[in-house]
């Protein structure tokens, strides 16, 4: 029989992103630096510079951006969770509105509740 569940995948790269930025939340910036520099040593890139907490957090973002392209929405996710959707997205999408970070929302629920609907959708 076929699952009808997506399957969870754990990139070992992606568990010392998700540490490394924890450990820059709790201040634990040289903790933080060896975990980012595990993955860039990898691949071949020379020690993060970042050195405190806020060059620490950006530093993350960008190597997540670069690691998990294109993988299954992390981008989408990291800006999201970091409150800059609207902030990067806006300037790329001239329809952008502050409420498609709550998108996306499933076609048939959209359907089940027109008033859900953005303008312009084209739904």
């Amino acid at each position: 029989a076929n699952s009808e569940e997506y399957p969870v995948v754990f990139r070992l790269a992606e568990q010392y992103l998700i540490r490394a930025e924890a450990r820059a939340e709790l201040g634990k910036i040289s903790e933080a630096q060896s975990d980012l520099n595990v993955i860039r040593n990898r691949a071949g890139l020379g020690n993060t510079t970042a050195s405190t907490k806020e060059a620490l957090r950006d530093a993350i973002l960008d190597e997540r951006q670069v690691e998990l392209f294109t993988e299954r929405g992390h981008r989408w996710f990291d800006l999201k969770r970091r409150g800059e959707a609207a902030d990067v997205l806006a300037p790329l999408k001239p329809s952008w509105l502050d409420t498609d970070v709550l998108f996306p929302i499933p076609e048939s629920e959209l359907l089940l509740n027109p008033n859900l609907l953005p303008q312009n959708s084209g739904y």
